[in-house]
């Protein structure tokens, strides 16, 4: 069932209630009525009656007694009341009517019923000269004031009932409308399910629902430009493996091939000579010797491109160092200022690397774009137990700051060394933020966290 039928179901049950319930309220006011003026007519008629034999008792002419008596019994049925005349040989004696009256109401009989109050009768004897004795005998018939109440009542009730029933097509129409973005947003979120991350929904009326789509929108252009993004360096990872290969395939074929072509030729110049002097002897070995040696340069720098021996040998504090002296020896006009705190010789391959890695593309990019003249390179060890129920859980933090121009973040695009910067923190858990404004520098923050049981 969707949510505007539950919403609605529940709204006409809660009208249903209030129908019930002001239905209730105006029957019983309607009942009350009809018993108070049936009641209060009956009873002054009977006061009246009273107040007119009482004024004969003390009357000589006992006719004037018979003829009030005559003109009652001519009466024909007053307005809510029916009297009647009986004679009693006691004034004990017990006379027997039925008190249920015909109701001819011009009303539904089932409000009829309703309002209808119970028997009203008061009987007045009125003793004579000797037996029988006359029984005035005064019962009140609801008819007529139900035939009014239901008049005064149907309005009321017609009119609530109409108030329902408008309320209700009213609700169940505004709810139509109101509910009417939430197909929008499905949709929406199908779109985004299927990888269309173009959709964005449009600004709605409710408060609520256009915050959602505000929330909806952020969300697609995150994704759309982190998708644009991984192509970005998808392809440019490529671009780059490419170029490496190249490379190493250009240093292998010139100075390798070179270097074993020279050593080859140097071999069969000795193998083809009968006598070879032993200064000749020992100028060939020289120059065997100069080319291994450049071959051994080679291979060593290819293998330091490819990943720093140091690393695996000494450490990340010492590879950092290393790096960074050699990096200050090649750069004159900028000092690189490196420290750090903790116990960090043992954070593990993949977190080792990334760091490496990350002040490596920093450090180049500083040369690239900063103009700095000072870069400050800390990383330290973080205890996250105050802030974690895991005391095992630490962090590694790294910062590097320089005072170079800087750049406005949000409105310049930030190249593959950022991205692939934030790509190896995120690919560790980490968070990558980054802060800047021009004419005050670059600062970047990286804290990854690390599992204290490899420390």
């Amino acid at each position: 069932m969707s949510l505007r039928l539950r919403i609605n179901l529940f709204i006409t049950l809660l009208f249903a209630l209030i129908l019930a319930g002001g239905s209730f309220f105006i029957i019983r006011n309607a009942r009350e009525a009809v018993r108070d003026e049936i009641q209060a007519t009956a009873h002054l008629t009977l006061q009246l009656i009273e107040i007119a034999f009482a004024s004969t008792v003390y009357d000589v002419r006992f006719d004037l007694r018979e003829k009030v008596l005559n003109q009652i019994a001519h009466l024909e049925s007053a307005r809510h009341l029916d009297i009647q005349l009986y004679q009693s040989y006691s004034a004990e004696q017990k006379i027997f009517v039925d008190n249920e009256f015909v109701i001819t109401a011009d009303a539904p009989k089932w409000f009829s019923k309703l309002v209808k109050p119970r028997p009203i009768e008061y009987r007045h004897t009125i003793p004579g000269t000797g037996a029988p004795h006359t029984v005035i005998l005064i019962r009140a018939n609801p008819s007529d004031e139900i035939t009014e109440v239901w008049g005064e009542t149907k309005g009321s009730l017609g009119l609530l009932v109409v108030f329902v029933i408008l309320a209700n097509i009213l609700v169940y129409f505004m709810l139509g409308r109101g509910l009417a973005p939430l197909e929008t947003i499905l949709k929406g979120l199908g779109g985004i399910e299927q990888g269309d991350y173009r959709l964005r929904l449009p600004k709605f009326n409710l408060p609520e629902l256009s915050r959602i789509s505000e929330k909806f929108n952020l969300m697609a252009d995150v994704l759309e430009r982190s998708r644009e993004e991984n192509r970005f360096l998808t392809q440019r990872s490529l671009a780059i493996q490419e170029s490496e290969r190249r490379s190493l395939a250009h240093e292998l074929h010139d100075e390798l091939g070179q270097s074993i072509t020279a050593i080859k030729a140097v071999a069969v110049s000795i193998e083809q000579q009968s006598s070879v002097s032993r200064n000749t002897v020992a100028d060939n070995a020289e120059a065997i010797i100069k080319v291994s040696n450049r071959m051994y340069d080679v291979a060593r720098n290819m293998m330091r491109r490819l990943r720093p021996p140091v690393l695996d040998e000494l450490g990340l504090i010492t590879a950092l160092q290393e790096m960074i002296d050699d990096w200050n020896a090649r750069h004159q006009d900028i000092f690189c200022c490196f420290s750090f705190a903790g116990e960090l010789n043992s954070l593990g391959e993949d977190i080792n690397i990334s760091l490496y890695r990350i002040v490596q593309e920093s450090l180049t990019n500083i040369v690239k774009h900063a103009q700095a003249s000072n870069v400050d390179v800390k990383i330290s060890l973080l205890n996250s137990h105050k802030h974690t129920q895991d005391a095992s859980v630490n962090s590694v933090e790294l910062i590097v700051q320089d005072n170079g121009r800087g750049f406005n973040i949000k409105t310049t695009q930030q190249g593959l060394g950022l991205l692939g910067m934030r790509e190896r923190t995120e690919a560790l858990n980490g968070t990558f933020r980054l802060t800047s404004k021009p004419g005050y520098g670059v600062r970047m923050r990286i804290v990854i966290p690390v599992n204290k049981k490899e420390i």
